[in-house]
């Protein structure tokens, strides 16, 4: 039986104890509104997919077939902490997508009934889920649209998707972010994460925890092998399925293998502008302006390598 395999585990906004936010690991933005990200508040997944062969000429050896996760730390502290240790222990290395839904999902983790292919500890704790935590009014929040259809207000703080209602406030489950896949019980999740992709599957907000987001080297999660829908996405065989060579945080990698990767500070007029443009279609192209409405997940947040 693959019970908690099958569900998905995201790790969204969560308080430690007292209510209050683990800090925020960022430098001060430059004077155009770019910050860099830490390497410790990165995990650099590298697939099997991609060789020397399909990379440009001169390119860094960490840009290939490697996808770069952003961790949620301020936001769920406690599922995020559980994520980076399963990275750094190596747990991860050598696993496979094994439930994968073309537009919807990439699940990766050790299948129920599957032994794992390195000698490192399979047995971990039930994570506390971490769904939505109270609204602060003292948060820096980037409004971007009210009464969303889901939340009372949705918008932006340091990089991450966010939205609002009820006196509480949570991540949102647009494309790219990473999850900690669980059963029915809430507090299920342990090792399993899911990657989703496609529309946003909001219907997921508030009901699982986010850990992560993808940043850069999305496309290569393209090539991730795709399970039948009629099968719910599972690849029973494994040789059927696409590998992880490993996952790695980024302080833990050599300065050589790193990718200085900044993002646009969500809380910047650079970033206001940009959102402004988004609402009132100004280029020609456009002949219908729209209503100067914003879909969240709509919003990407600029990533680029330092100059």
């Amino acid at each position: 039986m693959l019970n908690n395999r099958l569900g998905f585990k995201l790790i969204s906004a969560a308080v430690l104890s007292g209510g209050i936010s683990a800090p925020v690991l960022a430098a001060e933005p430059s004077k155009d509104g770019w910050l860099d990200i830490p390497q410790q508040e990165l995990v650099y997944l590298q697939l099997e997919q991609g060789t020397l062969a399909q990379t440009t000429p001169g390119q860094s050896s960490a840009a290939q077939a490697t996808v770069v996760l952003k961790l949620a730390t301020e936001f769920t502290p406690k599922n995020t902490a559980a994520f980076k240790q399963l990275v750094q222990s190596g747990f991860y290395n050598g696993l496979e997508f094994y439930r994968v839904i073309d537009q919807f999902v990439l699940q990766a983790g050790l299948m129920e009934g599957e032994k794992h292919p390195t000698a490192v500890k399979t047995d971990w704790p039930k994570l506390q889920a971490e769904f939505s935590w109270p609204q602060r009014p003292d948060d820096t929040f980037t409004l971007v649209q009210q009464s969303d259809l889901l939340a009372s207000q949705t918008g932006f703080r340091h990089g991450f998707a966010l939205g609002r209602g009820d006196g509480q406030e949570w991540l949102i489950h647009c494309p790219n972010v990473v999850n900690m896949a669980r059963s029915e019980d809430a507090n299920s999740a342990t090792t399993d994460f899911a990657l989703m992709q496609g529309q946003a599957p909001r219907h997921l907000d508030r009901n699982m925890s986010i850990v992560a987001k993808v940043i850069w080297g999305g496309p290569w999660l393209n090539l991730v092998k795709r399970g039948e829908a009629s099968a719910g996405g599972i690849i029973a065989k494994q040789q059927g399925r696409s590998r992880i060579v490993s996952m790695t945080l980024g302080s833990d990698l050599k300065p050589e293998a790193q990718l200085q990767l900044q993002w646009l500070d969500t809380g910047s007029t650079q970033f206001q502008q940009r959102l402004e443009q988004s609402r009132a279609r100004a280029a020609g192209f456009f002949h219908y302006k729209g209503n100067g409405a914003l879909d969240i997940c709509y919003q990407q947040v600029p990533v680029r390598l330092k100059p």
